[in-house]
């Protein structure tokens, strides 16, 4: 059975990964035409755990293509757009629209259109719309992807839920049929399709709230000498509340998280909705990186000249994604501040990413590397910038750990790699020539830094 594809960002081209694993023949399109030439260099435009190795071992699985009557061929098609956004911050939804026409003129027999991509709330019904317009035999079916960045493979593999927003009962069980031969929900839930839109946004929204909770609660355990890490513990030994997201720290950010808050407010207004939860999460989420960045400058009082160590650009492990990135945000402040930073992310010492931002690897092309920057980061501002500190020298990359922190008056901590919990705090206390650690991510346990006599913050704490 053949199946298309739309779009070969995270979501499409882990999961046209997954089902060319499965032994599907998978056609991708994208509207990039030099999506496919990378892709099949297995040069991809992304980082994700694994990814790359099921594509080299399943290529023959997949095929390309930027004819339509290709996509129209197959019996289930797959949204799986990355949609651009307006200035309003709403998603524009031509393409999908052009999509659905273009399938419905072609489509001359029963046709799966399956919606992946978090599309505004009512698309499904746009879609209907359309659809009926041209009298073709084409079932619409919301089912939502909810992928963890740097868990892609595992999540479509072993997925918590799977989610059939339709009005057909017949369309959703044939879905269900395809995915059960790709993967192993725990549970399979049916709904109607403007449910089925609700709950990505609901569920990520509902993440977004925890952090921010978990933050605020973190600021009054500061100022009343409460051990937050007890707290925690208390926390999530609740089944009610769980234990993941628990962790204070310099907020949420990536890619999915601020689009849907941003989503789920704008179509709360769109209704006369008031999200006044979601606005107040929202806007401690927006202070959380000032927050740390006064708490540094109130250490050191004047960060002009100061030479810090900086652990960590990537808003969560595993990932090479830089947009919404609260490390980043904290690395541009600190160079505002005058700082020079001594940077670390392991994940940025391979040689495809190192070189992005490795002065002494184009010092002359300027053009090339910002247009590399652009690739990861998200406002045009921060591109310039950052540009201009690394050909200054202000910020330097290195590709060990321990070197980045050779005479530096601190250490920064603002992302929680796997990597920096296994390098003892003796040794970083010994390359450092100021005993003061920044820890944005909860990486360590207070306990341990206060026995290897730091001065240092986290939120919730903080002893100098």
């Amino acid at each position: 059975m053949n199946i298309s594809i739309i779009g070969s960002g995270r979501v499409g081209l882990s999961l046209g990964a997954v089902l060319a694993r499965s032994g599907f023949q998978v056609f991708m399109t994208d509207k990039d035409p030099l999506k496919k030439q990378a892709v099949q260099a297995l040069n991809l435009p992304f980082f994700e755990p694994k990814l790359k190795e099921v594509l080299k071992n399943n290529q023959s699985c997949i095929e390309w293509t930027r004819y339509t009557e290709k996509i129209v061929s197959s019996d289930f098609i797959f949204f799986c757009l990355s949609l651009p956004v307006g200035r309003k911050g709403w998603p524009d939804l031509n393409p999908v629209f052009e999509w659905v026409r273009l399938i419905a003129k072609e489509a001359n027999r029963e046709k799966y259109l399956i919606l992946k991509s978090t599309f505004p709330l009512g698309t499904n019904k746009k879609i209907q719309e359309i659809v009926s317009e041209q009298k073709t035999p084409l079932y619409i079916i919301t089912c939502p992807e909810f992928l963890r960045q740097g868990q892609a493979l595992k999540d479509l593999s072993y997925p918590e839920r799977l989610v059939i927003g339709t009005e057909e009962l017949k369309s959703g069980k044939k879905l269900e049929g395809i995915y059960k031969k790709f993967s192993q929900p725990k549970q399979v839930i049916y709904t109607d399709p403007q449910t089925a839109e609700l709950a990505k946004l609901a569920c990520n929204a509902f993440l977004s709230v925890k952090i921010s909770f978990i933050n605020e609660w973190a600021g009054l355990c500061e100022k009343t000498k409460g051990d937050m890490s007890k707290l925690q513990l208390i926390l999530s030994s609740d089944s009610r509340i769980g234990q993941n997201f628990l962790t204070p720290g310099l907020g949420y950010g990536g890619y999915c998280l601020p689009k849907d808050m941003n989503l789920s407010l704008q179509e709360g207004r769109n209704r006369n909705q008031k999200m006044s939860l979601l606005e107040s999460a929202q806007q401690i989420n927006s202070l959380r990186v000032k927050f740390f960045f006064d708490k540094i400058l109130s250490y050191y009082k004047n960060l002009n000249r100061g030479s810090l160590a900086f652990w960590g650009i990537r808003f969560k492990k595993n990932t090479d994604d830089l947009k919404n990135s609260p490390a980043l945000n904290l690395l541009c402040r600190l160079l505002k501040a005058g700082a020079e930073l001594h940077v670390y992310d392991p994940l940025f010492v391979e040689e495809r990413v190192f070189f992005l931002f490795d002065k002494k690897a184009h010092p002359e092309n300027k053009g090339h590397t910002q247009n590399l920057l652009k690739k990861f980061c998200l406002q045009e501002e921060d591109v310039d910038f950052l540009r201009k500190k690394i050909f200054q020298g202000q910020v330097v990359f290195y590709k060990k750990a321990l070197k980045s922190l050779e005479r530096r008056q601190g250490l920064i901590v603002a992302s929680d790699c796997d990597e920096f919990k296994q390098i003892p705090l003796l040794e970083i206390k010994k390359k450092l020539s100021q005993a003061f650690l920044v820890d944005g991510r909860g990486v360590f346990l207070a306990e341990d830094l206060k026995k290897a006599k730091f001065c240092f913050y986290q939120a919730g704490s903080f002893l100098t």
